[in-house]
């Protein structure tokens, strides 16, 4: 479409938008802040709503900034000064809450703004397209040539540095980069191309670990092919071992805020927590020491495996790890449970769960969201069966970007 149109942004969207009016319709405007006046092209047009994306600012807001990457789909707010992010992002959270839990008494806490709003991830997947190497452009399979990533932390930088030296062209798809934020080396996954050699691919990750020395090892899949075939990193205490397709939280600063936040929430006292979708056991090994026992779990089964070395490692004796998707392992084990740390994927719980969860009764439960618009959903069936909200914590793990986790703590009266 080429319709342009010209408008007042209002607001923000859960998602990021910028949000304005054009008579009677609702205009998503991508890139656009409250309080500026854009000329925006449509990309799509529905009966209530339009969605279109910035092709100029009329006048702009005090918020805005230059933007430091260019093209940078995947940094969609760095044109947002960081203080003002965190702005949106409570408001998007309080405007999601208020919207799908209405008469619900929300006690929302200031966000807890990250210490480096750059420098901070500590993974990062990229595709090959021939010579590029990069991110997807938004909302499609194009991808975006990048050099470096100012996002990432150092040795991950490096690690990028390192491979755009070599000839890999026709050798992979995509490489997953992992960091350890306490030990800063690094470790890569590569994903080959269709008839890769593996013997080229040796080659290439002998070379690529030859130019990087902070690379310790790479991997082909899940398979070792060259140094190390997983990272160690250190979080509240205890040292993970994390296969390079395990899941750990990318702001390790805000990982260890969350650990603090979620302890001091469940001010436990013995007794037995449950933590599902648990993943390497992140918060169930650091508060192992404050329940008599923990039950862990998660469907993917390397992360188990990482979760039981890593406690045995540091020799955790009382927290089970199970492998088994949540909404069917969690019905059937037995009770009773004090507490319950429910820490989804971005799709949010599965019902079954939360219907498990419910014929448990633990006293007090954790919810994490990484969806601010799935919350009154999950949330709703613990209301309605006497769940009280006494915290909601937003927490920022992704500057640069709209997303938003939210530590919900809920009691039962």
């Amino acid at each position: 479409m080429n319709e342009v149109i010209e408008l007042d942004i209002d607001s923000i969207a859960q998602g990021g938008d910028g949000v304005g009016r054009l008579g009677e319709l609702v205009v998503f405007v991508s890139g656009a802040l409250p309080g500026e006046r854009v000329r925006a092209l449509v990309r799509e047009r529905h009966p209530r709503f339009l969605r279109a994306t910035v092709s100029e600012v009329l006048h702009a807001a005090p918020d805005r900034l230059a933007p430091l990457i260019s093209p940078g789909d995947h940094v969609p707010w760095q044109h947002i000064a960081y203080p003002a992010q965190v702005r949106y992002k409570a408001a998007i959270v309080a405007e999601q809450i208020s919207k799908f839990l209405p008469g619900v008494a929300v006690p929302i806490q200031p966000v807890i703004a990250a210490p480096q709003p750059w420098g901070y991830r500590n993974s990062a997947r990229l595709h090959a397209a021939g010579a590029a190497l990069g991110y997807h452009a938004a909302g499609a399979k194009t991808v975006v040539d990048r050099a470096d990533d100012p996002l990432l932390l150092p040795a991950l930088r490096a690690t990028l540095a390192g491979l755009r030296q070599l000839p890999f062209a026709g050798l992979i798809n995509e490489v997953l980069l992992r960091a350890s934020a306490t030990y800063g080396y690094a470790t890569a996954r590569i994903d080959p191309a269709p008839g890769a050699d593996r013997t080229a691919l040796a080659r290439l990750a002998a070379a690529w670990m030859a130019v990087t020395p902070v690379l310790a090892g790479v991997t082909l899949g899940d398979e070792p092919l060259a140094g190390a075939d997983a990272i160690y990193d250190e979080l509240s205490g205890v040292v993970f071992r994390l296969s390079l397709s395990s899941f750990f939280q990318v702001n390790h600063a805000q990982a260890e805020r969350m650990v603090e936040v979620v302890r001091a929430a469940l001010a436990p006292h013995g007794g037995r927590l449950l933590d599902a979708y648990s993943g390497v056991g992140s918060f169930a090994l650091p508060l192992a020491d404050d329940y008599d026992e923990v039950v862990a779990v998660e469907a993917y089964e390397l992360a188990v495996e990482d979760g039981r070395q890593s406690a045995t490692a540091n020799q955790i004796t009382n927290v089970q790890c199970i492998a088994g998707a949540a909404e069917r392992v969690v019905g059937h084990l037995p009770g009773p449970f004090q507490a319950a740390i429910l820490d989804p994927p971005r799709r949010g719980c599965h019902p079954a769960l939360i219907e498990a969860v419910i014929a448990h009764a633990p006293e007090r439960i954790v919810y994490i969201s990484c969806h601010p618009g799935l919350i009154g959903r999950d949330l709703a069936p613990l209301v309605t069966t006497g769940y009280h909200l006494i915290l909601v914590q937003p927490i920022d793990l992704f500057p640069q970007t709209p997303h938003i986790e939210t530590i919900i703590v809920l009691h039962r009266a």
